[in-house]
């Protein structure tokens, strides 16, 4: 009868144990489950023109240098599944050979060509152009929320000449396509 008395005890702490468990796994105790997270919120216009002007740098530096691992090193996990520094010197090997210093682009701002829109909750897609002379730069920018940072999902940059640049995005030629001038690199 003893021996008894003494296994209820450790039983019913056994189950409260388990109860807690199962409750701190599934976010509470009664058993409701856990939201998923609500959608990332649009950054702000200076977040925005921070961000664009941050990787259009970063990719300024890789085309001057050859080195493309910060650009690399920017990128989502998503990014940089698909995209190795090697991948990225070769998709931006045009600037190189062609001598095409896109820096001074980083002293202007950034003019959007279409609003920045949000994508499958956790995607910014931005267009825009860099009014410079006298060849103006394209680009189009995508970046990921990933653990509370916007990260470089995709880019693609092109040059035109003032007189032929229309206020436009690069085209949506895929990787393999490129066109002179224009180079992209993305997580598709």
């Amino acid at each position: 009868m003893r021996r008894e008395r003494r296994i209820y005890p450790l039983t019913a702490w056994l189950l409260l144990a388990a109860l807690v468990a199962h409750a701190f796994c599934t976010g509470s105790a009664s058993g409701q489950t856990v939201q998923p997270p609500a959608r990332i919120p649009m950054p702000d216009n200076a977040k925005i023109t921070l961000l664009i002007q941050t990787h259009m740098a970063a990719l300024s530096h890789a085309n001057l240098t050859g080195n493309y691992t910060v650009l690399y090193a920017l990128g989502s996990p998503a990014f940089q599944g698909v995209n190795s520094p090697a991948k990225l010197a070769a998709n931006f090997a045009y600037f190189r050979s062609q001598g095409i210093d896109i820096s001074p682009a980083i002293l202007l701002p950034p003019l959007l060509t279409s609003p920045a829109r949000m994508e499958a909750g956790d995607v910014l897609r931005v267009t825009g152009i860099y009014d410079t002379n006298p060849q103006r730069v394209l680009f189009e920018m995508a970046f990921q929320a990933v653990d509370k940072a916007w990260r470089l999902a995709g880019i693609a940059v092109s040059t035109a000449a003032v007189n032929h640049a229309s206020v436009q995005a690069p085209a949506q030629a895929p990787a393999a396509a490129k066109t002179p001038k224009e180079v992209k690199a993305t997580t598709k």
